[in-house]
């Protein structure tokens, strides 16, 4: 679903006038509209109809009930009272609609949810920047890895025994190939030499990968690193 327009509509949302959403995380259109407000949109708020003159006059703060009402005509407060209710409430409140606010907490799930992408994004990136570089290659390295302990007479206690690894290097690739391509209007072929194409696409998804570790904010990257 192309998303154009949100609007917030009783306990759920209208999406281009037409389809109704219900407030559900596990619903697919609602993480839709968490992906449509993290595009930049915002939702507009739902109608708040304020009540025209007769409501609010036969409301809860209007005229006091009828039984009320006799007991003022014998203290002779009700006209009074009825003056009071149509001073507060005129004839030319005709009533209104306003927009209210976008609910919060449809924001913060839209945050969250962006916050949570950019952490995988952000983890993902990262691993494929420590692989090592196919045109680089790695030089021969060494560990010390413990194979398990024995006791130390002078030290009085056990110690590790440990033994050295050596890791062998990764040569780099060719930076360039020999490509051979074929000609079959004039069945001759030809060859060139060209850029290895598995460093280009190497070099290619680092500067991917490493322009996502840029662009990722600083609180992501603090609640991964840290």
């Amino acid at each position: 679903m192309i998303i154009e327009t949100v609007k917030i509509s009783g306990s759920g949302y209208l999406v281009n006038e037409r389809f109704g959403v219900p407030n559900d995380s596990a619903n697919t259109d609602y993480q839709l509209i968490l992906d449509w407000i993290n595009e930049g949109n915002t939702p507009t708020g739902p109608d708040v109809i304020e009540p025209d003159y007769v409501a609010l006059r036969t409301g809860p703060d209007g005229y006091a009930s009828t039984g009320e009402q006799l007991g003022m005509i014998a203290d002779g407060t009700q006209a009074a009272h009825v003056a009071d209710v149509k001073t507060r409430f005129p004839k030319s409140n005709t009533g209104s609609t306003t927009i209210g606010d976008v609910p919060q907490d449809l924001l913060d799930a839209a945050a969250n949810k962006l916050f949570a992408q950019q952490v995988e994004a952000y983890k993902i990136a990262k691993a494929r920047v420590a692989q090592y570089q196919l045109s680089v290659g790695v030089p021969e390295s060494s560990e010390t890895i413990v194979t398990g302990q024995e006791w130390n007479e002078e030290a009085g206690e056990m110690q590790d025994v440990t033994e050295t690894v050596v890791i062998p290097a990764i040569p780099a690739l060719e930076a360039t190939i020999e490509q051979t391509t074929y000609d079959m209007e004039t069945d001759t072929s030809s060859t060139a030499t060209v850029a290895n194409p598995i460093i280009v696409t190497d070099d290619a998804e680092r500067a991917a990968a490493q322009a996502i570790i840029d662009a990722t904010p600083v609180p992501v990257k603090t609640h991964v690193d840290e």
